[in-house]
């Protein structure tokens, strides 16, 4: 059974300050002409979705031209509810072998309307440990690896690592495991971003 991993796009969402909120609304109806036909406003970092490259490098990777395969396959859910910040220490504790996707829960509820600044982030020297044992991309259902309003030094060390970030997952719901994934960004020419629908289901040899 696949388990939707994915925040609701929709009004009154947290998005990070300052960011253009979501919205939907009918540019014609069914009434009027014969079907509905909506239109979307939003930033491409509200709701779940994945930050390219070039969203913290000017000469960086735009999000249609990431590798498909890095968002379909194994990922492993740590459950690190505990700290307020990730290190090399939190991470040693870990068995990452073999793990080239690896999701951080940081939350024990999830608040659908509230922006929470006070959530977990990563130090970089974390991002660079992860990288020197495989992993390529990270996930976290925190907004950023990097604090609000601070220096993007977990960013700049992913770009430094080649290690691609999700952000905004919602695994309150979801026990530590390895599970199959499918993320998919939509394929926006040159954008620094993409929102995706995440979701998950038990790896086989985990049933």
């Amino acid at each position: 059974m696949w388990i939707d991993i994915t925040m609701p796009l929709r009004k009154n969402m947290p998005v990070w300050p300052d960011d253009t909120a979501f919205s939907y609304a009918l540019d014609a109806t069914y009434d009027e002409v014969g079907a509905n036909v909506g239109r979307i406003t939003m930033g491409l970092h509200n709701g779940t979705h994945i930050d390219a490259p070039y969203h913290y490098d000017d000469f960086g990777k735009s999000i249609d031209a990431l590798p498909l395969d890095l968002f379909n396959g194994l990922a492993q859910i740590v459950d690190v509810t505990n700290t307020r910040h990730i290190t090399v220490q939190t991470l040693e504790a870990l068995d990452l072998e073999h793990v080239e996707r690896l999701f951080f829960k940081t939350r024990k509820t999830q608040a659908p309307y509230i922006f929470n600044a006070d959530f977990t982030t990563i130090d970089p020297a974390a991002v660079h440990y992860l990288a020197a044992r495989g992993v390529r991309v990270i996930g976290t259902d925190a907004p950023s690896v990097d604090a609000v309003h601070a220096p993007l030094l977990a960013h700049e060390a992913c770009r430094d690592t080649h290690i691609i970030i999700i952000e905004n997952l919602v695994l309150h719901h979801v026990e530590p495991n390895i599970y199959e994934f499918i993320g998919l960004p939509l394929a926006i020419a040159g954008a620094d971003a993409s929102p995706i629908r995440a979701i998950i289901r038990k790896h086989s040899k985990q049933e």
